[in-house]
């Protein structure tokens, strides 16, 4: 047997056992997954709650939500069909651990209306609770080791852009953050990756390419004329922080009165 057709099998045993692994991982859609009450409330109450029954990982549609604690933030696709009714995998701290959804569709409606799902993880003897939360918007994650303070330190972001005609969702840069004074804004610094990093022009958000973009809450006004901004759910550190506009570090900005 030539080496090449050696190579040739191994990719194609290789491959054949990735796709096996990914056939036999849970993965369903959200409404065959969806429990009537009567069976939510039997489940609770035939077993007992753990919190050290968790979810490590769960997709929907492909993409990870985020987590934070017992709360899950799910970004819906724009104009996307499966938005409504996402394909969902999982990976749990167990095995043989079952996921399901307490009834209750997804609407635009209630994701305007920031309204809470329920998603409960059990086995024959434990379960778990998680809330479920829908937004329009973004998702950016910011992971650092440093405390945050005028002196720039190393960084790395995680952005979900879910608007329908973006091909690339996610973005995955290196760069380093510092803050403002009052501890409000913070500016994001994109390198290059590589040997020879340095500060390069990065375009996230089909915004225009920029070194810098800085995060302001949204309760802050920024000029007119800076007006290219977006909005996004801001993480640090996989923890929650609210809304944020995301723009050039130019923009100047006033505290709301």
């Amino acid at each position: 047997m030539s080496k090449m057709k050696l190579i040739i099998i191994v990719i194609s045993i290789t491959c054949a056992i990735i796709a096996l692994i990914y056939l036999l991982s849970p993965r369903s859609s959200y409404n065959t997954i969806s429990l009537t009450e009567s069976k939510w409330n039997s489940i609770m109450e035939t077993r007992t709650l753990n919190t050290n029954l968790v979810l490590e990982e769960i997709n929907f549609n492909d993409y990870k939500l985020m987590i934070d604690g017992n709360t899950l933030y799910y970004s819906l696709i724009k104009d996307s069909k499966y938005s409504f009714n996402p394909k969902v995998s999982y990976v749990t701290s167990k095995e043989n651990v079952k996921l399901a959804i307490l009834k209750d569709e997804i609407t635009i409606e209630k994701v305007n209306n920031d309204h809470q799902f329920k998603i409960i993880i059990y086995d024959e003897n434990e379960y778990n609770v998680y809330t479920l939360k829908c937004t329009n918007l973004p998702i950016l994650n910011v992971n650092y080791s440093e405390e945050i303070g005028q002196k720039s330190i190393p960084m790395e972001i995680y952005l979900f852009d879910n608007m329908a005609y973006i091909p690339n969702k996610i973005t995955i840069s290196e760069g380093r953050i510092k803050s403002s004074d009052n501890k409000i804004i913070f500016s994001l610094h994109i390198l290059t990756p590589g040997k020879n990093r340095r500060e390069s022009p990065k375009s996230i958000l089909n915004m225009k390419p920029s070194k810098e973009y800085v995060l302001t809450p949204i309760n802050v006004e920024v000029e007119e004329e800076a007006r290219m901004a977006r909005q996004v759910e801001l993480f640090l550190n996989n923890e929650y922080k609210g809304r944020y506009e995301i723009g050039y570090s130019e923009i100047n900005i006033q505290e709301t009165e």
